[in-house]
């Protein structure tokens, strides 16, 4: 088996990075890094509401028709399943998987690996993921671990903006004119 991993060092380094990184920088970061650690053509990361899965920025490159801004209708995604438990966070052959040998994207999907953007409120923003062409053997759970750390780095820095933006507005209505 193809040892995916790097040292304990570089990984603790790279999360340091992405810790300390401007709010603007987080999500590319963070996306690199799982693309880089798990070996994949392209890491995303997506919102997700009621009837669409929206891809909010990418890294790398993918045969898939997607790009940021790309919406995919919720039953058309991995990352449902994935969050419904009906496939496994790793999928290291998406053709193996019977739960997704029928989706469009399977076409332009071999590997992929997917976490839920959990706000600390329990809520799901969305979801971080690494998808490669080809499958890709030897995904496992030091790779889930990696993907959860990387998500939670992204689900915090999206509160403190979302507790910037809030403080921003609440100090441009202190300052308007009342009336």
């Amino acid at each position: 088996m193809e040892d995916r991993g790097t040292s304990a060092e570089a990984e603790a380094e790279a999360l340091r990075r992405i810790e300390a990184a401007e709010e603007s920088d987080v999500v590319e970061r963070a996306l690199t890094a799982a693309r880089e650690r798990l070996h994949m053509e392209a890491a995303y990361v997506t919102t997700i509401d009621s009837q669409k899965q929206t891809i909010e920025a990418i890294v790398g490159e993918t045969t898939a028709p997607v790009g940021p801004g790309t919406e995919v209708p919720l039953q058309e995604t991995y990352c449902m399943r994935m969050l419904n438990e009906e496939i496994p966070n790793v999928v290291p052959n998406t053709h193996a998987e019977p739960a997704l040998r029928d989706l469009s994207a399977t076409r332009y999907v071999g590997a992929y690996v997917g976490v839920p953007v959990r706000l600390s409120d329990g809520r799901v923003h969305g979801t971080l993921c690494c998808v490669n062409k080809d499958p890709c053997e030897g995904l496992g759970d030091a790779e889930l671990r990696f993907m959860q750390v990387l998500a939670g780095i992204v689900a915090t820095r999206i509160e403190q903006a979302q507790g910037n933006l809030a403080r921003l507005t609440a100090r441009l209505r202190a300052r308007s004119p009342q009336g």
